[in-house]
């Protein structure tokens, strides 16, 4: 019960925080998208272009811990690659832990392989340091002042990091 009542409590506080503190929204947010999922990063703040491929790092972890549930989790899943917390944390205040199937699938095998697992976290501890150290934190910390998409993005992957952090939780717990 406490897993759901912190999965619920994360969600309304992501969306209070989408919906009410975030400063406007910004007409170059949709081109600037456009140059890091392109690649073209001239201009780009990297520290900023570290976070966004960050979320891209997160749903990936959190499939590999959400595979051994079998009933209806690949929506919510899939939708976390495009809106992150904001898509996963409603599965996670109606899931229930199954035990694991005896014998899961090519793709559960490969989801739930240290491997791949120890991969992300490397690519997420590499994002990390580019994001602290390779780009410009000054600026982008001036940039979440005044710009709605990096604000929420921000927001939203200390989201998915709790929701990681809840899941290893209950899992541990059984």
């Amino acid at each position: 019960m406490t897993f759901r009542l912190t999965s619920v409590g994360l969600w309304l506080g992501l969306l209070a925080v989408a919906f009410f503190a975030a400063p406007p929204g910004d007409p170059e947010t949709l081109p600037l998208v456009t140059k890091m999922m392109t690649g073209q990063l001239d201009g780009v703040n990297l520290s900023l272009f570290a976070l966004f491929n960050l979320m891209g790092v997160w749903p990936m972890l959190l499939a590999s811990l959400l595979v051994d549930d079998p009933r209806g989790k690949w929506p919510f899943v899939l939708g976390s690659f495009a809106l992150g917390a904001f898509a996963l944390l409603p599965w996670l205040m109606i899931r229930t832990w199954q035990p694991l199937p005896p014998n899961p699938s090519r793709l559960a095998r490969v989801l739930r392989s240290r491997g791949l697992r120890a991969g992300l976290v490397l690519v997420g501890v590499a994002l990390l340091g580019l994001f602290f150290f390779g780009g410009d934190f000054a600026a982008f910390t001036a940039t979440w002042k005044t710009n709605q998409f990096a604000f929420v993005m921000s927001f939203d992957f200390l989201a998915c990091a709790s929701a990681a952090g809840l899941l290893l939780f209950a899992r541990a717990r059984g």
